[in-house]
């Protein structure tokens, strides 16, 4: 993400609606990224921070990522977003739990906000991400069935749903890897069904994700080898 790609949220629209703007404009990847902060150049696989005035994101180099990687470092309006990706096998949620969430697709992220309304769900479609009205007395059914939900970070982790095609993947992941799914999607959906393209993409993702991820126990067993 370049700084000239940099775009803002707004109310008025999903708070995705920037990234897909920045997906149908994105330069090819052999443009030169450059940090947001301090214009040093970056490589294509770096750090990103999370403006909480607009929900904007903003490329960092490895010197501005460390400098907001401490509590409160970003004095309220900037959070780095952590690299941890947790896959949830045993994540809890009946077929009729899922379709209390009135979630029209298989597919959805959910995050939880320390300063507007304390949940947010977003489904990605050929038009971008579209906000579900999750009720939060529905939030609260799957984190009592799910307590791993209580450690995402606000805002900018996730809990990210993939039910397409009769999969059953439960991922946290940073909420920057929402964004990137939504901008695939949105760029490369053609037709009715979006096309083998769009399905190719969202199965090499998933694919990637899965590589990526630990499960709870592996990711508290490594903690605890760190910390002896």
């Amino acid at each position: 993400m370049t700084a000239d790609s940099n775009r803002r949220f707004n109310r008025s629209e999903a708070p995705l609606g920037a990234l897909q703007r920045f997906a149908r404009s994105a330069p090819p990847r052999a443009t030169l990224e450059h940090c947001d902060l301090c214009n040093e150049a970056v490589p294509s696989e770096h750090r990103h921070l999370l403006d909480l005035t607009n929900r904007s994101l903003l490329c960092a180099c490895r010197a501005c990522a460390l400098l907001f990687d401490k509590d409160g470092a970003g004095s309220g309006k900037y959070l780095l977003i952590p690299q941890r990706v947790l896959a949830l096998p045993d994540f809890q949620v009946s077929d009729g739990e899922w379709e209390e969430l009135m979630i029209p697709v298989n597919m959805a992220f959910l995050y939880r906000s320390a300063s507007e309304k304390p949940v947010a769900a977003f489904y990605p479609g050929p038009a971008g991400a579209t906000e579900s009205m999750l009720d939060l007395t529905q939030w609260n059914t799957l984190a009592d069935n799910n307590p791993i939900l209580e450690t995402m970070a606000h805002d900018v982790e996730a809990l990210l749903i993939n039910r397409v095609r009769g999969a059953r993947e439960y991922y946290i992941v940073p909420i920057d890897s929402c964004y990137q799914l939504v901008g695939l999607i949105r760029i490369s959906w053609r037709g009715l069904s979006g096309g083998e393209e769009v399905w190719k993409k969202i199965l090499a993702f998933f694919t990637e994700l899965r590589a990526r991820a630990k499960t709870p126990e592996t990711s508290i067993a490594r903690r605890g080898a760190s910390d002896a």
